[in-house]
């Protein structure tokens, strides 16, 4: 590389004859600067300074390359065939009018493929940060679908299909559900409510079909519709009953109606049998009653072996599957269990072998049914055994950390890690972990005591809520639950019960917590959420005729009963988002004496 460089002004003087001096030629002539070939004179430093040669290569062709990280912050057009073989830097447009090679094909993460070709007609698929995968068209007429994973093209199904959605928990229909079968497999046998939710919360289109099924001897399934309507033949309801090999099929006919018909059935809809139970003072003791959704039926036969008791039945429980009944009683054994279905009591199971060591105050089986818990008035004050189709196994071993006054009720929650008990001194409320070796480690007692003597305890069907019923205003204290044990208590009602809590329950849906109270009006119900508490239902406009003892909603959540103490001992009502409906005829024969305890189950 050869820079001339020349004066602006010249020397008129001749030169010296001395030549060891520097002429005015000398000054005059060009002079010239010399550098390493294919370089180019700048600084790669800030302000003035010596002029430096620059690692850029120029050919006598004028082709430029930049061998390190080419930086761009101005605009940059490129018209020429253009090269990048290191980092590129890009601060600003890029125009680029000729060919731009890059001699390793774009990442996905610089925005590219990652590929070098992509096949002809092929559908790009994502693969996260790999390159891109793709799909052939396959056979003609075929589709792009989805395994729920990745897509592939496949051949389209001869006629209409209905997509299988496997439901074995209660679930609420999503927006992607429609013209799908939410289907109730055998293997999962308790009975689960599906909901159809409200068009301002989920907005199917007009037109959308979904479809119940209960596969072949499975348990039933409630259709339930929130806040919109859901018709069959020429009736309302508000949910529906779908038994086993039966199909309903629901269309969305406006914004908030659905209509509904079963397939390949006609006549009625499909009902699945209920039963309710009330322990109560007076042989026989335990008196149950066939239930539908117009109130009670024919009283059962009594059992044929009456439980041991002296004054009375004060707890009663069923399986959640519906086939076995259980009640506490107040004399040894204290405890009596029967085989039970749509005919009623079936012969005894054997007592276990090691009673409750007290009077019993209350029974509960796990949400498996793979155990049965017995509150009792004498320590331990808890006892727990195995259960099975055979009736009552060897007695777990009591918990570790003893209970410290009389138990008055027992609780599992839903997840069946946990069994919680309401008992007359402080905490008044204690929780154990659970397993099926029986009882766990004694949680820590919430941060806040209920204020008194609890009669109840119980938890939501989420098993994130765990409430108590207590003697003392506020009368129901209710704690957030986890695996940790209890949280922060939630604030109270703005309208309390008024009296003792002495029985508390959930809703199946969980909407709704009702606590039958030991004065007027006997019963009290409220909204619930995950924020607590909401505004108190009205009052029955009907009230339990005396002391709320017992209170359970029915298995579909339509129905509400209490037991009390005064004739006729039960008193049930309709329930929907209103609240209490109008009374339903007392049952043709009432049970022998005060009402202790009341239980609903499905029979199937």
């Amino acid at each position: 590389m050869t820079v001339s460089l020349k004066h602006t002004f010249q020397s008129a003087k001749t030169d010296s004859a001395d030549a060891t001096l520097v002429q005015p030629s000398n000054w005059n002539q060009e002079h010239v600067l010399t550098a390493a070939a294919g370089k180019v004179l700048g600084r790669d430093t800030s302000a003035a300074g010596v002029v430096q040669e620059l690692p850029i290569s120029v050919t006598s062709a004028g082709n430029v390359t930049i061998p390190n990280n080419f930086a761009v912050t101005g605009t940059t057009a490129l018209t020429g065939a253009t090269t990048i073989t290191g980092a590129a830097i890009l601060n600003s447009t890029l125009a680029v009018t000729g060919a731009t090679t890059l001699t390793t094909a774009l990442g996905v993460a610089s925005g590219g493929t990652g590929l070098a070709t992509l096949t002809a007609n092929n559908v790009l698929i994502g693969n996260g940060t790999s390159a891109v995968s793709s799909v052939a068209p396959g056979t003609a007429g075929n589709l792009l679908t989805s395994n729920g994973t990745t897509w592939a093209s496949t051949a389209p199904a001869a006629g209409v299909s209905f997509p299988q959605n496997i439901q074995s928990a209660n679930y609420t229909l999503i927006l992607s559900d429609s013209g799908k079968q939410i289907f109730h497999p055998v293997a999962d046998t308790s009975v689960r409510t599906y909901t159809i939710p409200a068009n301002s919360s989920v907005a199917f289109p007009i037109g959308t079909v979904v479809l119940f099924t209960v596969e072949n001897s499975g348990a039933p399934v409630i259709i339930k519709i929130t806040s919109d309507t859901l018709v069959f033949g020429a009736g309302t309801t508000g949910s529906l009953d779908v038994l086993a090999n039966n199909t309903l099929m629901c269309i969305k006919v406006t914004a908030t109606k659905w209509m509904a018909n079963y397939l390949y059935q006609t006549g009625s809809a499909g009902s699945i049998p209920q039963s309710i139970a009330v322990a109560h003072s007076g042989t026989p003791f335990i008196t149950a009653y066939p239930w539908s959704s117009s109130g009670f039926g024919t009283k059962f036969t009594n059992p044929a072996t009456l439980p041991s008791a002296f004054s009375g039945t004060n707890g009663v429980a069923f399986t959640s599957a519906g086939n076995a009944i259980a009640v506490a009683t107040d004399t040894s054994p204290y405890i009596a269990a029967y085989p039970w279905s749509a005919a009623g009591f079936g012969t005894i199971f054997a007592n276990p072998a090691t009673f409750p060591t007290g009077i019993g105050d209350d029974v509960a089986f796990s949400p498996s049914g793979n155990a049965i818990a017995v509150a009792h008035q004498t320590a331990p004050y808890v006892s727990a055994y195995p259960w099975s189709g055979s009736g009552f196994g060897t007695k777990y071993a009591n918990p570790a950390s003893s209970l410290p006054g009389l138990a008055w009720d027992v609780a599992f929650n839903p997840a069946e890690d946990a069994i919680a008990l309401a008992i007359d001194v402080s905490p008044y409320v204690v929780a154990y972990g659970w397993s099926g070796s029986g009882f766990g480690t004694i949680f820590a007692n919430p941060a806040t005591l209920p204020p008194g003597r609890t009669w109840s305890v119980t938890f939501n069907p989420a098993g994130d809520a765990i409430a108590v019923g207590h003697n003392t205003s506020p009368f129901i204290s209710v704690y957030p639950w986890s695996g940790s044990g209890f949280g922060t208590k939630y604030t109270d009602p703005a309208t309390l019960p008024g009296s003792a809590g002495n029985k508390i329950t959930f809703s199946p849906a969980g909407d709704t917590i009702a606590v039958a109270t030991q004065s007027s009006p006997y019963v009290s119900a409220y909204p619930w959420s995950g924020a607590g508490f909401g505004t108190k239902y009205t009052n029955p406009a009907t009230l339990p005729t005396g002391v709320g003892n017992g209170v359970d909603f029915s298995p579909g959540g339509n129905q509400i009963a209490v037991a009390h103490d005064t004739s006729p001992y039960v008193t049930a009502y309709p329930w929907s988002a209103s609240g209490f409906g109008t009374k339903f005829t007392d049952p043709a024969t009432l049970p022998a004496g005060g009402g202790n305890a009341v239980a609903f189950t499905y029979n199937f």
